[in-house]
């Protein structure tokens, strides 16, 4: 297929991806020490995509990380190429740190590796009305549906329960919008009114009037869309009566002649858009079923007469609400699926997530690839609980929940083999005889030629808990991390400082939420940049904080000395500037290195550094880039920030 089909695959479906941020992908494997609560068998992996020569088109659910996890199989994302659809006319350039569970992916694979995804979603606009009890939301005549839980849960960015959103305030939900116009959501996001914001309704086209040039929506009793103005994409599309359509505005619908209507700027046209394809897969709720011959899966019509039902699934499982997922080939708008599958509570997905810890609060609150993570109940197959801190190297499955993932079992990975790799942490298990520690689930192993800073210290002397850094390199065949130098940080008993960012929400005059951290405002809180106030910071606002972090009565508490509000800007180019936050790997200049999958080049003159400079980057610290993305898919830094823990 070549890239004018993939770019009518991607404007005839407009699908959305999810994402999370980036961390480093390792292989499953080692780890050290004993395990905190009994040893169960490790969660299987999920299964990695078949590598053929030929291009393969996906359209799922994001359900994980390390690489991309697609409705539970797992896809290698090393030069991906990102795209967020919010304008149908001008996508924008985006990282593989943008993606986050729960956003919908329309993808190209070839030789095993994602080649491309694009992020759309399916509705952005201002809520009207809000319904806890039943679970929905309404935006400009339409109904949301919640899934609270099951299988793919819908998960929230910016609130934490129906209950927090406000009406007026701007969201934007990714999920399948079903033939009759149905949108049940698996991701919602709150953002902050900025202005030049572009609104999205989607559904089938209804009571057309091409005189006139408006139409309604399925699903949608309140708005008439005008678009007598309006771009038809893709190029040759045709609107008509039944299609699924997604309807782009600059403006929010408007009282008009006795009615609500909606400028359109642009109409992408779906049904029967996508090119034929000799391998496409679909993972998606069930809805418009009629027969195994006639059905959708997301927003695909599915021929499954004569597919194989896989793991379980039999016919009675096939009912609307369903999820499930098809593979096959896709000719004239219809994919003839080869195999069919139903997710049930003993086939059901599993949030799958691996690659590095960042801002670790506690066992119940830290991230992994950008996902909040609660493993207060998981069970260690490998490691034990002690050894999770910012930097370690795990493996996690469990369930997918609003807020992040639930982690049922957790493994604790060493690090890349015979690679430089930074550890740095509280260490355990000291054996002075032998020279050794343990440090992050890592057996590490010193000598005489261990290089020390600084250079008048002793490790003839080292105790349970001091906090070290060390640098070397891991050994897969001796399971030993040789350090090559060892940094002493502290000794036990001082204040931890952390930085994270994120949405805020519940802000009030003592504190706000940032995912799952809750933060209080400090008397001296330092804001950025340059002019920004307290009153800049509002539901809805992407911050990046830092914070000091201490036990009071058992409970952690983060309270925030430092509070940068992240406003929209563009480079001299007029794209805007993205921000990736993660740990640093695969180290070989400022110039080439990663964020995870996400390639990065900090080597231009005028990038601002702070706290450190080029010379401070390497494996394993963490850092906040503010950059734009280059054609070829680098992120391209103006400025680094080192970050603490």
């Amino acid at each position: 297929m070549n890239k004018q089909s993939m770019r009518s695959w991607q404007q005839g479906l407009g699908l959305a991806i999810c994402a999370l941020s980036a961390a480093t992908l390792v292989a499953c494997g080692g780890g050290g020490g004993s395990s905190a609560t009994p040893e169960v068998a490790p969660a299987a992996p999920p299964p990695t995509a078949t590598i053929t020569s030929t291009l393969t088109l996906i359209e799922g659910t994001i359900t994980g990380f390390g690489s991309v996890v697609i409705d539970g199989v797992r896809y290698k994302d090393d030069g991906t190429k990102v795209e967020i659809g919010d304008n149908p006319e001008l996508k924008k350039l985006a990282t593989l740190g943008d993606l986050r569970t729960g956003m919908r992916v329309q993808g190209e694979l070839k030789d095993g590796v994602l080649q491309n995804l694009l992020v759309n979603f399916a509705l952005v606009g201002t809520v009207s009305a809000v319904d806890p009890a039943a679970g929905t939301i309404s935006v400009f005549g339409q109904t949301i549906k919640i899934t609270s839980a099951g299988q793919l849960p819908t998960v929230f960015d910016g609130f934490s329960n129906l209950s927090q959103l406000l009406v007026g305030d701007l969201i934007k939900v990714a999920g399948s919008v079903a033939a009759d116009g149905g949108i049940t959501a698996t991701r919602i996001e709150r953002k902050l009114k900025e202005g030049g914001e572009l609104y999205r309704l989607s559904g089938p086209v209804q009571t057309l009037d091409a005189t006139a040039k408006r139409f309604a929506l399925g699903g949608n009793s309140s708005v008439t869309v005008d678009y007598a103005k309006a771009k038809v994409l893709p190029e040759g599309a045709v609107i008509e009566n039944g299609k699924l359509v997604s309807v782009v505005a600059n403006a929010a619908p408007v009282q008009s002649g006795g009615q609500t209507l909606l400028t359109a700027s642009a109409v992408e046209v779906k049904s029967r858009q996508i090119p034929d394809a000799k391998e496409l897969s679909i993972g998606g709720q069930i809805n418009d079923f009629k027969s195994l011959a006639s059905l959708r899966i997301g927003d695909v019509q599915v021929d499954a007469s004569s597919a194989e039902l896989k793991e379980g699934t039999v016919l009675a499982d096939l009912v609307n609400g369903a999820q499930a997922y098809a593979k096959g080939s896709l000719t004239a708008g219809v994919l003839k699926a080869a195999s069919l599958k139903v997710f049930k509570p003993e086939t059901a997905l599993k949030a799958m997530l691996i690659g590095q810890v960042t801002d670790f609060v506690s066992i119940a609150n830290f991230k992994l690839r950008g996902t909040d993570v609660d493993a207060s109940q998981a069970n260690f197959s490998k490691g034990k609980a002690a050894d999770l801190a910012t930097g370690a190297w795990v493996s996690i499955s469990g369930q997918l929940t609003a807020s992040g993932v639930l982690a049922k079992t957790v493994e604790i990975l060493p690090p890349p083999a015979d690679k430089p790799a930074r550890l740095e942490g509280a260490i355990s298990g000291v054996d002075l005889a032998t020279k050794r520690f343990s440090l992050l689930g890592t057996t590490v192993q010193w000598s005489d030629t261990t290089k020390l800073n600084p250079s008048n210290i002793s490790l003839a002397n080292l105790a349970n808990g001091v906090v070290l850094v060390v640098e070397g390199s891991y050994s897969e065949a001796s399971g030993v991390f040789s350090a090559t130098g060892v940094k002493l940080i502290n000794t036990t008993g001082v204040v931890k400082t952390v930085g994270f960012s994120g949405i805020a929400f519940e802000v009030t005059t003592t504190g706000f939420k940032v995912g799952s951290n809750t933060v209080l405002l400090g008397k001296d809180i330092k804001f950025e940049p340059t002019g920004t106030t307290l009153a800049d910071l509002k539901n809805g606002a992407r911050v990046g904080v830092k914070a000091t972090l201490i036990n009071v009565d058992g409970k952690a508490t983060l309270t925030a000395t430092q509070i940068e509000v992240q406003k929209p800007e563009k480079d001299s180019e007029g794209a805007e500037y993205v921000y990736l936050s993660g740990l640093i790997a695969d180290f070989v200049s400022s110039a080439d290195f990663k964020i995870g999958s996400q390639k990065v080049d900090a080597s231009g003159s005028g990038v601002e550094f702070i706290d450190g400079d080029a010379a401070k980057l390497a494996n394993g610290l963490k850092i906040e880039i503010k950059g734009s993305v280059s054609k070829a898919g680098v992120l391209i830094a103006k400025r680094v920030h080192f970050m603490p823990g």
